[in-house]
């Protein structure tokens, strides 16, 4: 009897138990086909979520050089530190997410 991970959840389980006492999901009748179906879809569903991520942490660094340039602030005005917080946040987030993305690529 060996201890395998759930492929919906994670969870540890043994590999002759007929569902997983986490999710209770039925892991009987999985073969490895099935096994690297759910695997493929979870690596995918994976990327497409950082993508998403590395969007949104780019369209927040275009919104603070957008406020930047259009609402012109004065130097140390609040508006300023919301325009900077923005690109810089942006920016962090979006390098950030970039890494993880290929990180998770030289894993597949």
């Amino acid at each position: 009897m060996a201890i395998i991970s759930c492929p919906f959840c994670g969870f540890k389980i043994s590999d002759k138990a007929a569902q997983c006492t986490k999710c209770n999901a039925d892991v009987s009748e999985l073969t490895p086909e099935k096994m690297a179906s759910i695997a493929r879809n979870k690596m995918l569903d994976k990327t497409q979520s950082l993508v998403n991520h590395s969007m949104f942490a780019l369209l927040l660094f275009l919104a603070g050089f957008g406020l930047m340039y259009w609402w012109d602030p004065a130097p140390g005005s609040a508006q300023q530190v919301i325009a900077g917080s923005a690109i810089g946040v942006g920016f962090c987030w979006y390098i950030v997410t970039r890494i993880r993305i290929m990180l998770l690529k030289r894993t597949k």
